[in-house]
Formats: C-alpha cells, structure tokens, sequence
C-alpha cells in the first residue's frame, strides 16, 4: 500500500503571496604584458539598478516570467549572498509567481526550482524573514505535482523546521508538508512519520483548533500505511472536541480526518495488537495512544454520539461523512476490556 488509494480527496495549502560556476580565465598572452581577468557576469547584477528594476517589474506590474527573468533570477540567486539587500524581495516575488502554472513551469524548465531546494539546507541560519519567505517559496512550489521529484529532497529540511521557535517558520513548514503529503509513497513513510507528534502536540492553539495542524492529519490519514504509525502516537487532551465547533473548515476537515482514519482501521483490519509496536508511551501503556482515544470504550461512545449529532447537519458533506463513519465505525472491534484475556483461558 503506501499510496494513497482511499478515496478521499487530499489538501493543499493555498499558495501565498544552479550552483556558482567561474567562467574559467584566459591564460596571460605572453606578447601582451597585460592579463586580461574575466569575471562571472551575474556578480555585476546583485545589487545592480538592473536587478532592482526586474523585481519592481515582477512585484508591481507583470505577473507572468519570461524566460529572460527566469535566466536573470537564477543568476542572481547562485551568487547572492543571504545577507544581501535583495533576496528578500527577490524570493518575494518568485514566491507570488508560484502562483500561475506556466510560471511554475519555466521554473522548472530554468532549474529555478532546483536553485531554490538547494539553497534550504544552508538557510537555518538565515535572517528570519528571508528564511521564512525561502521555506514560503518552496510550498508554493509544492502546489504543483510535477516539482515533487526535487521537492523530496527538501523534506528532512522542511520536517526540521517544525521543531523551529518561530511560530511563522512552523506554520510555512506545516503547509509545505501539506503540500508534500498528497501522494506519500511507502518509501516516503519513515520521513513523516516524525510529522506526526508534531500536529497532534499543535492541533490545539489557545483553545482553537489549529487548521494547518489539522489539514496535514487529513492527508497523513489519507495514506493507509501511516495510521498505524499516527494512531501508537500519544493523544490529545479532549481529542473529540474538534467535532463540536461552529466553524465549518474546522468541522469538515476533523470529520475527514476521523472517518479517513477508521476507513484505514476496518481495511486494514487494525487492532490494538497491531498499533502496540509504534505505541510511543515509555511503559506503552495502550490508554495514552489516540487509537484508545478514539476507538476505546469511552472515545468511542462520544465518537458515536457526536456523529449521531451530525447527521442532520446544514452542510451536506458533514452529513454524509457522518453517515459513513457511523457505518464504518461498526465494522472496527471494540476494545478489549481490562482483564478480557482471562476469559480465554
């Protein structure tokens, strides 16, 4: 399995808005007493009134690159330093041009999108705002299903930045991880993996839930062979609440992430013997994990109760989820019981 094959539709965070090579030196003549030094012509455009005025054209007044811009960017983005004046608003700009698909695709046709992979791992240490609008740039980039070959390369990168103090950096990192997630294939797993505490530790914010946290559980679960992985992971005080909301993102998207999560469970027939090798509890204690959370005898009593609740609901997508997670919902074994292997002997 790996792929993705449930059927359920996988989301993508909305887009916001090569290497240095000298060109190699003539050898003195040695009739001319005078050497002759050539340099790499894309120093002369950082900092330049040149390379100003390209991006004051792309960030003002044209929206679409050609392919003269592209060759200008990638110029500029092979020697410019992470200091410089220009970066910022240069990613800028190449950010927002994510946007248009042909844009996308004369990136990928002028190694933009390479250039712009390759220089993540070296942007830890960056200034702030140019590191978050680089990390920017690369989710933008991973909207478009053809950047996914050079997008893999990015992933360790971007999974580090979830652990980040800055708040914004985690929350780019979370789309780009979106973004990323839409196909995971099985050789991709042990790379999210590692995703998982991560959401579940931020699905509440200051009492809200936390929709970029909770748009990349959906597509997580939307992958079979990661919810074993996501359901031995430690839960979340007052998990089921996220179905109590008036908020009708929020609403949609839990009941995705729980019925993607037990459509997982009754195909795969998962039990609690087959979490037990991810369960993450020190004593692996099978309370702490979300599959207790959920399909445990008290999860799943106010799982049946809130869907039960839902299924007259406005929207007519949550009344239908609803439907089908009551449904499958009955096709998942109840948890055993405190002591219920003794029956068997």
């Amino acid at each position: 399995m790996g792929q993705q094959n449930s059927g359920f539709v996988v989301e993508i965070a909305s887009p916001r808005l090569g290497r240095f090579q000298a060109v190699p030196q003539k050898d003195p003549d040695e009739s001319n007493p005078e050497w002759r030094i050539t340099v790499n012509p894309a120093a002369e455009l950082v900092g330049s009134p040149r390379l100003r005025a390209l991006i004051d054209r792309l960030y003002h007044h044209q929206k679409l690159l050609t392919d003269f811009d592209a060759k200008q960017i990638l110029s500029a983005l092979q020697c410019m330093d992470p200091t410089a004046e220009l970066l910022l608003p240069l990613l800028t700009v190449l950010s927002n041009a994510t946007a248009y698909p042909s844009n996308q695709l004369l990136m990928r046709e002028f190694r933009l999108t390479n250039r712009v992979v390759e220089m993540l791992p070296d942007s830890k240490h960056w200034p702030r705002s140019t590191r978050v609008i680089l990390l920017q740039c690369i989710a933008n980039m991973a909207v478009s299903s053809d950047n996914m070959e050079v997008m893999k390369l990015a992933l360790n990168h971007i999974v580090s930045r979830l652990t980040s103090e800055d708040e914004m950096e985690v929350v780019v990192a979370m789309q780009a991880l979106t973004n990323l997630s839409i196909n995971i294939r099985k050789e991709q797993i042990p790379k999210f993996v590692p995703v998982i505490p991560h959401c579940l530790n931020r699905l509440w914010v200051r009492g809200e839930v936390n929709l970029n946290a909770l748009r990349l559980l959906v597509n997580l679960s939307c992958c079979p062979d990661m919810v074993p992985y996501l359901l031995g992971n430690k839960s979340v005080s007052g998990l089921l609440r996220i179905l109590d909301t008036d908020r009708e993102e929020v609403l949609i998207r839990a009941v995705t992430w729980i019925l993607c999560t037990t459509s997982a469970v009754d195909a795969l027939n998962l039990t609690y013997d087959r979490i037990a090798e991810h369960n993450l509890d020190p004593f692996h204690n099978p309370s702490h994990t979300l599959y207790f959370s959920i399909y445990g005898p008290k999860g799943r009593e106010e799982l049946e109760t809130q869907a039960r609740n839902l299924l007259n609901h406005a929207n007519k997508d949550v009344a239908s989820k609803s439907a089908r997670l009551l449904e499958t919902l009955a096709n998942v074994p109840p948890f055993p019981t405190a002591g219920s292997h003794l029956n068997r002997l």
